[in-house]
């Protein structure tokens, strides 16, 4: 009885997976695991590996940039926000976008991408400094001059590191 239980179990799980398949007409390699109790065996679907998130974003972020230079600023922002989603937590993508939106003028939401980067980039001493230089611009642009100078003492202090 245990193994039918056994038997049961990896078979609604391989039902599971082929039903949750998001591309039915991609083909995955098939694996048989035995079980050592009983003569039979199970086909488990093994799923591709997926493509290298970084080559994805690296893709994205070329695109982005491409599309930055033409001025096609919003198609930019969209492809940077969609690699921003893959890898929500890299500080070079939130420093690109900060930098896009401070090419729409859109300085308060510069500013804040801009900070959000820095939480990101603790052990990156070179994406702070740009942070921090386009938080004082985006402050000064905003009539925040107390605040843009206090943004270009951290410049300093990173400076001197």
């Amino acid at each position: 009885m245990p193994n039918y239980f056994k038997r049961l179990s990896l078979s609604l799980l391989t039902l599971f997976v082929i039903s949750c398949s998001t591309n039915p007409k991609q083909e995955a390699p098939v694996i048989d695991i035995n079980d050592p109790g009983s003569s039979s065996s199970v086909s488990v679907i093994k799923p591709r590996a997926e493509v290298s998130k970084p080559i994805v974003v690296a893709g994205l972020q070329q695109n982005a940039a491409e599309l930055n230079r033409k001025g096609e600023s919003a198609k930019a922002a969209s492809i940077l926000e969609r690699a921003l989603r893959i890898q929500p937590r890299n500080p070079k993508l939130w420093h690109e976008l900060a930098n896009v939106r401070y090419t729409q003028e859109r300085y308060q939401q510069a500013e804040s991408l801009a900070l959000r980067s820095n939480q990101y980039a603790l052990r990156d001493p070179g994406i702070q400094h740009a942070n921090w230089v386009l938080i004082a611009r985006a402050r000064q642009k905003q009539g925040d001059s107390s605040g843009a100078a206090e943004a270009r003492k951290q410049v300093q202090k990173l400076q001197r590191r």
